[in-house]
């Protein structure tokens, strides 16, 4: 199903993420000068972080509402940053364009895999940096979103495996980026309980939201209680809902005789 993610508020959950995006423009090296690319930009965290280390930043994002947030974000910050309406799937910019491309937890919703990382891997100048994020099996966010998701029918195999980081080394090295590293982080999630993390989200989250609208309100319900309950068994605070997530920084870099497209 299609998600519009400039349903609800994505910006509540991406304000979450801004530390991942922080630390995706450091492993990627982006320094003043560099023209950068960010793919999914969303809101803008990645963006206004590479623009924040002195980057001229260009982003895309398929939402136009997610790109006028960027675009206000962008514009109260001061920040070098344009951002426009357009999929990782047909970037468009020119070969070689870019010092650095970086996609932080976006790219990996793409329908097609390969096609995306071919077009970060085009759009990056030889010898430039292509770098995303993605997160990795377990903990609490991920136990509840599988809930969430035993809603919509089993996806065709082979699926796209982005949660395996030497998968996505694979496609960067086919289009002409081999020999990429893994730096694996964490990110911890907050909330009140973890029912008020649901409620949060399927308030707020543009597929949270989509899929209620689908369920109906039993199936929902049944949903609700699995979530709390899977998040519940991945609870580490005290007190509180605290749960950590495991993720990746995929880096590598566009060889000289890259042949994509």
């Amino acid at each position: 199903m299609e998600i519009d993610w400039g349903d609800g508020d994505y910006a509540r959950t991406a304000a979450t993420l801004v530390p991942a995006a922080e630390v995706l423009v450091e492993v990627a090296g982006v320094g003043a000068g560099d023209r950068v690319l960010d793919v999914g930009c969303g809101n803008g965290n990645a963006s206004l972080a590479a623009a924040a280390r002195g980057a001229d930043v260009r982003a895309v994002d398929p939402s136009p509402g997610l790109v006028a947030l960027a675009r206000e974000r962008a514009d109260a910050a001061g920040a070098a940053v344009r951002p426009e309406v357009a999929s990782a799937g047909a970037l468009p910019f020119e070969d070689g364009a870019f010092d650095a491309v970086v996609s932080s937890f976006a790219v990996i919703f793409a329908p097609d895999a390969a096609a995306a990382i071919g077009e970060m891997v085009r759009v990056a100048r030889p010898g430039g940096v292509v770098a995303l994020s993605a997160w990795l099996p377990g903990g609490g966010i991920q136990a509840a979103a599988e809930v969430l998701m035993s809603l919509l029918p089993p996806r065709p195999e082979p699926r796209p495996r982005w949660d395996d980081p030497d998968w996505i080394l694979g496609l960067l090295a086919a289009a002409g980026a081999p020999g990429g590293t893994v730096d694996p982080r964490e990110l911890a999630f907050e909330a009140p309980s973890p029912a008020a993390w649901f409620a949060e989200h399927e308030e707020f989250h543009p597929v949270w939201r989509a899929l209620r609208r689908e369920a109906g309100p039993v199936a929902w319900d049944e949903v609700r209680q699995g979530s709390v309950q899977a998040l519940a068994a991945h609870d580490e605070g005290e007190g509180s809902f605290r749960t950590t997530s495991r993720y990746a920084v995929i880096r590598s870099v566009r060889e000289s005789s890259a042949a994509t497209g």
